[in-house]
């Protein structure tokens, strides 16, 4: 069986649009998925991966005690659209930079595809930030699938 890497952040909207691109490749490859968040290294608690396999089907609260716990919250609630259309699917939080730790994962797991999303920064952000998409795109060993569609205001 085939393996997909959804990476997603603790962007809800973001996570929804990949969430459903994720899901349409899922069902059109017969894959399986692994979603992945990363966090940032100085997180404290951050010395293994942390894998999550219970989906959970309340809407995200916008009072996480960290970014870890903000992470998992996102994990979890992307898990469910997988569960109720019988994907299996599991979640991993990791620590270190989102581009890196991406391919690293995606190497590590041996996945086919990597399906991540885009935030269209502007030219000034992309100079104080860097795109993780287009690092990932110029690291990946597999194909990578980057949702290059616009946020939409979808409640989440």
């Amino acid at each position: 069986m085939k393996t997909l890497l959804m990476a997603i952040d603790r962007q809800a909207t973001m996570a929804e649009k990949v969430i459903n691109v994720t899901l349409e490749q899922a069902k059109a490859h017969q894959a399986s998925v692994i979603i992945l968040c990363c966090v940032a290294p100085d997180d404290a608690a951050c010395s293994q991966p942390m894998e999550i396999d219970t989906a959970e089907k309340n809407a995200l609260s916008m009072d996480a005690l960290d970014s870890r716990n903000s992470a998992e919250q996102i994990v979890r609630y992307a898990l469910n659209p997988f569960a109720e259309a019988g994907i299996p699917a599991r979640g991993m939080i990791c620590c270190g930079d989102p581009a890196t730790t991406i391919v690293d994962q995606a190497d590590r797991l041996n996945v086919s595809m990597i399906i991540m999303g885009r935030r269209h920064l502007s030219a000034f952000n992309r100079i104080l930030k860097s795109s993780v998409s287009a690092a990932v795109l110029e690291r990946a060993h597999c194909p990578v699938l980057v949702d290059v569609s616009r946020e939409t205001s979808s409640s989440v």
